[in-house]
């Protein structure tokens, strides 16, 4: 991912996804994956991919969700892929947007 410069800071504290419960992730799913820009800032701050960058975060969220959710049932193998997956999304994101 290309440097994003931030030119205004967000206004909300980004949540430590990994501290969250099944439930909790998929409300920020819910509430992010489709923010309109104006949304987007308040969460990641002023910049040019704010709305991609709140969508991806929603994505990490609704993967830990589901990985969790395998886990429960057994799955393995399937957490594994939706782990993955979150790590992935993880390693694009620009460092502040890192917890």
């Amino acid at each position: 991912m290309a440097i994003d410069i931030i030119h205004t800071p967000p206004t909300l504290e980004l949540p430590n996804f990994d501290a969250m419960t099944e439930t909790e992730l998929m409300a920020f799913w819910n509430k992010w994956h489709t923010a309109t820009r104006a949304q987007a800032v308040t969460l990641v701050g002023v910049r040019k991919s704010a709305p991609k960058l709140a969508q991806r975060l929603a994505n990490y969220a609704c993967n830990k969700a589901c990985a969790m959710g395998c886990r429960l049932k057994g799955d393995i193998t399937q957490a594994l892929n939706y782990e993955t997956i979150c790590d992935r999304i993880y390693q694009d994101l620009p460092t502040d947007l890192k917890w």
